[in-house]
């Protein structure tokens, strides 16, 4: 019995001596300042949604050259069969209208954006 009122005693003074040493520490850092730097880097939104866009744009231009390369490897290694070739085609067909497609949307979003500031 005697030994368990000793582990509380002690519990309860390293408690109360954690309990102190935080409100010292927080006492001595009120003084100092925090600055906070913006992670984005940006002040207006239509900054934000431009480099976004520029972000998406090079997404999709890594995508579309990925595509090319692979549709040239398919074409290249078709060996003369009839449906590998149409595949490749069709790849290369496909991922140079998808790539027109997004250019001329953030064509017109810098158009629009130009307008409207």
């Amino acid at each position: 019995m005697k030994n368990k009122n000793v582990k509380f005693k002690t519990n309860r003074y390293l408690l109360l001596s954690i309990v102190a040493l935080n409100l010292f520490i927080a006492k001595t850092s009120l003084a100092v300042s925090i600055n906070v730097t913006n992670p984005i880097a940006k002040s207006h939104f239509s900054e934000l949604v431009e480099n976004f866009l520029l972000w998406v744009l090079g997404v999709a231009g890594s995508i579309a050259l990925l595509m090319l390369v692979t549709g040239g490897v398919l074409y290249v290694t078709s060996s003369g069969d009839e449906q590998k070739i149409a595949t490749a085609k069709r790849m290369v067909t496909w991922t140079i209208l998808g790539l027109m497609i997004v250019l001329a949307s953030y064509a017109i979003i810098v158009v629009l954006s130009d307008l409207f500031t």
